[in-house]
């Protein structure tokens, strides 16, 4: 069953997580934009959490800030056995 609520908390979750990388790289939202071919004012609006980033998105941004995607996804997309290994 969908829940708005679920969708809008992924949504954050996901923002948060390429914002926290972004910033963790030093680099601007100008630099990952030209990086992952993603239009600047669209980039923008997906980290304010307004829209989602599709998996082809968060791909590019994984591979623009040299790090793996799953970094970028909410912990509902990693399997349980990955969370207690990094545990």
């Amino acid at each position: 069953m969908y829940c708005p609520h679920m969708a809008t908390d992924i949504r954050k979750t996901v923002a948060a997580a390429v914002a926290f990388e972004l910033g963790r790289a030093d680099r601007t939202k100008r630099w990952l934009s030209d990086r992952s071919g993603i239009p600047y004012s669209t980039l923008d609006r997906k980290l304010k959490a307004h829209v989602d980033f599709t998996f082809t998105e968060l791909a590019a941004i994984a591979e623009a800030l040299s790090i793996a995607p799953s970094r970028l996804t909410p912990p509902v997309f990693i399997p349980a056995h990955e969370i207690a290994v990094a545990s």
